[in-house]
């Protein structure tokens, strides 16, 4: 859902298709999130989209739909399974591209440190993913030995 105050208008995409209830509700939720602004004068509009054949796309499709409203593009992509695994795969890359250097954070506990600044850190990596973690937080394990993390194992 976007709200446009300006317009008076809740614009409703959902990737397995609108109906009238979903409207009704669309304007309930405006209403909720514009508390000072009366909604009684409001639509709830939908726009042609492309709509999921699957039931786990969904945040593929949210993403697109609001990706296309900022651009303020035609929403049009195509919606073929291998497509949207394709999409996915962009997505993903992009947010990881985006994102901060997270390298010297422990995987497991998201901290560079331990809360004792005063002790000596070990860390210990991945044989397989590479992921670095200190070795305490994830139980002491012998740093001499192959060490596989606990997505790995």
């Amino acid at each position: 859902m976007a709200i446009y105050p300006a317009q008076r208008k809740a614009l409703l995409l959902d990737s397995l298709g609108e109906t009238e209830v979903k409207k009704k509700k669309c304007l309930e939720m405006a209403s909720a999130i514009m508390k000072k602004l009366p909604v009684s004068h409001w639509v709830c509009e939908t726009l042609p989209h492309p709509h999921q054949k699957d039931g786990t796309s969904c945040g593929v499709f949210a993403l697109k739909f609001a990706e296309y409203i900022l651009i303020e593009n035609e929403i049009d992509f195509c919606s073929a399974p291998q497509e949207v695994k394709r999409l996915r795969l962009e997505i993903a890359s992009t947010l990881l591209d985006q994102s901060d250097d997270l390298s010297d954070l422990c995987h497991f506990c998201g901290e560079a440190e331990t809360f004792d600044q005063s002790e000596n850190v070990l860390w210990i990596s991945c044989d397989q993913c590479g992921r670095w973690f200190h070795v305490a937080c994830v139980n002491n394990p012998a740093t001499e030995a192959d060490y596989k993390c606990f997505s790995c194992k």
